[in-house]
Formats: C-alpha cells, structure tokens, sequence
C-alpha cells in the first residue's frame, strides 16, 4: 500500500513536466551545442546527400562537409589534408581575364575595369556605361560606338602606349602653355585664387589674340590652327576685311615687347544662322594671310569633341576667360570710324569662373538664351564700371593639364548685376568650324557676310553695351 502510494506521489508531481517543450529554444541549444554551419548553407543544400565533386570540387566545403561524404575518419583526414593544401587558382576560375588570388583553400577575383561578380563573370557599371564612366579612362577623347572603349588625341597629341594617355608628337600641340611644359609645371596647377581677376603671366594664354580695326583694338579671338582665329560675329559687322589685323603673341598694350606677330585677315566667315537681333549663331572664323608661327608666346588651344564636351568639359568646376577688356560704344561703324571704348585694362587678363544655370542667367539678365548659349560668372557683386574681358575672347576650360575651347565671350556681357557673361556654346558648332578650316571656304567679295544681312543700328548697340 506504501509503494503505491508512492508511486502515486512521483505520478502527480511528474504530470506538468509533460507539456514542457521537447526540444530546447535555439540561443540555448547554441549555448550547450556549438554545431559550425555548412560553407555551402541554405535549407536544399542540408538535404542533398553528401557528395564529393559538389561539396569540395565545385564549390568550397569544410571539413565537417567532407566528413559526411567519407563516413570514416581516417580517409576524411587524408582528403582534408590534400584538399586544404592544394591551389584553388590552378586552374583560374575568374573570367574575362580576372586576376586570382588565394590564401589556403580560400580564393577570390580581382575583376578588371569592367568587370565584377564572384568570378567576373558580369559586366560593371564601367562597361554599361563605357565613356560616360569616368571618360573611358582616356585621357582626351572616348570612343565607344563599337563596343570597346578607344582613345583618340586632340591636335598635336598621339594615343600613348598604354591606349590611353596623350603624349605631344609636335613642338606646340594644341591646349598646352609652352612655358609652363618647358618648366615641368603642369597648367591645371594654378590655383583659381591665382587666377581670379589677375594678369595672365606672360606667355600663360597664348591662344589669346587681338584684333585690331585700322590700328585700333576692339576684340579678342582665339588661335584654332596656323592659319585660322575663331571669334564672335558681332565683332565683324559692318567691318572690312582689308582692314583687320590680328595680333599674336600680346600681352602689353603699351609696350612692344618683341613676341607680337601682326598679321592680315584674307578672308572672314560668319555662321550663316548668325542673328544680330537675339545674338544667336555668334560665331565666326578668320583666315590669315599667312600662317601664325608658334611660339612660346603664341599657341593654338584645343577644339574638343562634342560628346567630350557635354559630358566631361560641363562637368569641371571652373573655366578660364581672358581679354584686355576692349569693347565698343555706340555702333560697330560710325560714318568711317569705329568708335571705341579705351581697354580698361593694358595688361592681358584672365579669371577662373564657374558654370551658372540658364534659368539664372535669364532671371539676372531679362535675356532668353538659346540652345547655343551658356552662362558663367558670378550672381553676387557690383556692376563693373568696364569689362575685363574683350569680346569675342576664349573661355577655356582644362581637363587634366590640357586646355579646351569651351566658348566666346558674347556682346551682352558687361552690364548686369553681378560678374557674368553670356558664351557663345562652341561645342555646338565644331562640325561647322572644322567644315570651313578643312574647305577653305570663304566669301568671295573680301567682306564678312551673316545670312540675315542686317545693320544694328548704333543707338541699339548703345543700349546693349553700355
């Protein structure tokens, strides 16, 4: 009867364990049980039966893995042993030519440049976007249209060994400051404090130039070839060829300092699209009598390429403008005369200036720009009682430590609030600049012809200018 009641007792006080959870909670059973997962995990994985070619040789297993496909100790250690010693590079199992590298049994890909994935095996956001990715890795120009990148060189420059970089194969190639390369200094090196409103050294913008109307100076222009200037329109209305003359190499206005060449104008090319009204199509081109000779003191800059343009130039933080400051009052021609504002300044000037946006520009100017115009300059300032730049002078903007023609100082630019200007955008017009350099083609009368034929009345320029 005792052990009955015993038992009844051990019964009775047994009875609540029986609902208990049969298996313990997951951070406890951890806590007691420490089991490694499986190097190749996921739930299909743990139901495969063990096998040696898909555990070990197409992927990487551990030693708990190996294990489960020998079933015996002594041969899972002989394997172990092998396998963690051999080299999981040999052969290489990154694609598209990808670099292995290994640390035991452990490897990994080192992809190249448009590439990546495990095994390199897909293609990276360098090879989706190919020039548009960091310009290709060229140093100039980026080509893409047949499925591989290639490099090309501005004027002057060759594609360099490596296919990529620029190296000189002239004695002045286009965007390069001559002293500045004589000195192993690098152009893109001056600060923009250096730049800002100072005198261009010396020789430091030797693509500027000076035109000149019978002897007195009016506008800027740009060296693009030997024998070829680029300027504005504006600044040939009205004028005749016979009595232009460029001048390369200035910098004193005062002073003749032995690095001026002066040479004749043949021939003048207006955009046929040039509107003196709206200023659009502001573009023209000057052949010379006779070819510049390139000098410290006087070199060409370069043309981009449009793509290159609107991809990688629009991006730069700042750009270059320089001028002595020349404009004009009060009509381009007046009875035999060209009436002309002093240069504000002898000395040749330059000023680093950013980007602006055209809805700012509109905003601060009353001016509707059109798709062949931008904006740079500073919104915040006085009014400058005189320009520092001419117009029809070179904005240039550097990628790397070579220089590109990115626009032309345009003929309303001196009179807001603020320090900027409207540019002619260049990029907009190199097929027409390289159409007429490689044609020759020019106006058979000697005179400067624009396709709409009008005369701005000099009371209307007054009003723009001043």
């Amino acid at each position: 009867m005792q052990a009955a009641m015993t038992g009844l007792t051990l019964s009775l006080l047994l009875l609540p364990l029986c609902a208990a959870d049969v298996f313990l909670r997951p951070y406890v059973a951890h806590s007691v049980l420490h089991r490694p997962r499986r190097a190749n995990t996921g739930l299909l994985e743990e139901l495969k039966q063990g096998n040696l070619e898909r555990e070990c040789i197409e992927e990487v297993c551990d030693y708990e893995e190996a294990r489960e496909v020998f079933e015996d100790d002594t041969l899972a250690n002989r394997f172990w042993t092998m396998y963690r010693n051999r080299n999981p590079c040999d052969p290489n199992p990154c694609l598209n030519n990808g670099k292995c590298v290994h640390f035991l049994s452990i490897y990994q890909c080192q992809c190249p440049d448009g590439f990546q994935g495990r095994h390199c095996q897909e293609a990276g956001v360098a090879e989706t976007l190919k020039c548009r990715y960091l310009n290709g890795g060229c140093e100039h120009f980026c080509n893409d249209t047949g499925g591989q990148v290639t490099c090309a060189c501005a004027d002057g420059h060759a594609v360099a060994e490596d296919g990529r970089s620029c190296v000189a194969e002239v004695q002045y190639p286009c965007g390069k400051v001559p002293l500045l390369e004589a000195s192993k200094l690098q152009a893109n090196k001056t600060t923009r404090e250096s730049e800002y409103g100072q005198y261009c050294p010396k020789g430091h913008c030797p693509w500027q130039v000076l035109l000149q109307h019978k002897g007195s100076s009016y506008c800027g222009g740009v060296i693009v070839h030997p024998s070829w200037v680029v300027t504005t329109a504006h600044c040939l209305i009205n004028l005749n060829v016979e009595d232009l003359m460029v001048v390369a190499g200035e910098h004193d206005l005062r002073l003749v300092e032995g690095t001026e060449q002066k040479i004749r104008v043949a021939e003048a090319v207006l955009h046929e699209l040039y509107n003196v009204t709206t200023s659009d199509s502001n573009i023209a081109l000057l052949r010379l009598h006779q070819p510049i000779v390139f000098s410290n003191y006087a070199a060409p800059v370069c043309l981009p390429r449009k793509e290159f343009a609107e991809n990688e130039l629009v991006a730069m933080r700042y750009s270059i403008v320089s001028g002595w400051g020349c404009r004009i009052k009060a009509g381009y021609l007046q009875g035999d005369a060209v009436s002309l504002y002093p240069p504000t300044s002898r000395l040749l000037w330059r000023m680093a200036v950013p980007p602006l946006s055209p809805e700012q520009c509109a905003l601060k100017s009353g001016m509707n720009l059109t798709s062949n115009m931008f904006c740079a300059g500073y919104l915040e300032g006085t009014t400058l009682s005189s320009c520092k730049e001419d117009n029809g002078s070179p904005l240039v903007t550097r990628y790397g430590d070579t220089a590109f023609l990115t626009g032309l100082v345009g003929f309303r630019a001196c009179t807001y609030q603020g320090y900027f200007k409207i540019y002619t955008k260049v990029s907009n017009f190199l097929d027409w600049l390289h159409a007429h350099m490689s044609s020759g083609i020019a106006p058979t009368d000697g005179h400067p012809h624009s396709s709409t034929n009008q005369t701005l009345p000099p009371v209307v320029i007054e009003q723009q200018l001043t």
